[in-house]
């Protein structure tokens, strides 16, 4: 069963413009890999892009029932806070990982999170010592 990674794709720096950015491309790869080499199966949205939003939205539901548990990568993007709200709407658990760009949290928004890590080895480590 694979882990579903949500992970931000777009800049955000221009107000109103969505692009999608290879730094964060990048980044979210790097992490993918780590958790890779740690033993999860990965399930990247960025990698499964398909033909049309429709279709690539309905993968992304299905790939999301399906997963195990969801992984967020805490960001300046919202789109991923949709993938763990509905994760979090269906029973699954949700780790996150801070990234440097993530905006202060209010305490309430911290409690809809299983675990949030300040880095992929720290979340890799909780996981592990808690039997996933």
């Amino acid at each position: 069963m694979s882990i579903y990674l949500a992970s931000p794709m777009a800049s955000t720096k221009k107000l109103n413009e969505y692009s999608f950015c290879d730094e964060k491309f990048s980044s979210n790869e790097k992490i993918a890999e780590k958790l890779s080499k740690a033993g999860y199966d990965i399930f990247l949205p960025q990698k499964n892009q398909l033909v049309t939003a429709k279709e690539t939205y309905e993968n992304e539901i299905r790939q999301i029932r399906d997963c195990e548990f969801l992984i967020i990568l805490l960001s300046d993007t919202r789109g991923i806070y949709l993938e763990a709200g509905y994760a979090k709407a269906i029973g699954k658990k949700i780790y996150a990982i801070r990234l440097p760009e993530t905006r202060k949290m209010s305490e309430w928004a911290n409690y809809w999170y299983d675990y949030i890590a300040e880095n992929v080895e720290e979340l890799i480590e909780y996981l592990k010592k808690n039997g996933n």
